[in-house]
């Protein structure tokens, strides 16, 4: 275990292989079964049962960390940025459901692993081209993608109904 950062304690990961950098400010609580982090700011135990999205969001409201303001970065700068559209010949508004389904359906086209939303730089490169969307969970994700899916299977059966009358 020689390998892990200094910020990491060994004997908290308990062989298992750390891929977040959310884990520099928490320790991993034995049982390990239970799945509970220790905050390292404040002591809170957070459950990290599916992801470290959890931990992530408990970092952006721990009053303990030094470093909240670099965890609230896309709601802080879409807040406090204003877009001038004086000079764009359309003006167009920002539908956050239209987004989220367009992330879906991209998703589920081009068959990304769910974590890929939670990559650092794809979270970037969204907020990039629109400050005020909310990039979702995996969990979420996962959730939109089942629905659409139930959607989709709906509408073909009534089409073969149809058909088939």
């Amino acid at each position: 275990m020689d390998h892990l950062p200094p910020c990491i304690d060994s004997s908290s990961t308990q062989n298992s292989k750390v891929r977040s950098d959310i884990w520099g400010h928490f320790t991993k609580q034995e049982p390990y079964s239970e799945k509970k982090a220790k905050c390292n700011y404040c002591g809170d135990l957070i459950k990290y049962l599916i992801g470290t999205s959890g931990m992530r969001n408990h970092l952006a409201r721990c009053k303990e960390n030094p470093n909240r303001e670099a965890f609230k970065r896309q709601k802080f700068l879409s807040s406090s940025i204003e877009v001038s559209v004086s000079h764009s010949p359309t003006i167009s508004k920002f539908d956050q459901n239209a987004s989220r389904m367009k992330l879906v359906k991209m998703f589920v086209k081009s068959e990304l692993p769910f974590r890929f939303v939670e990559n650092e730089d794809f979270r970037d490169l969204l907020w990039s081209l629109q400050p005020r969307f909310e990039v979702p969970s995996r969990t979420t994700l996962r959730r939109e993608i089942w629905k659409l899916y139930e959607e989709e299977k709906t509408k073909l059966k009534m089409f073969l109904s149809k058909q088939c009358e």
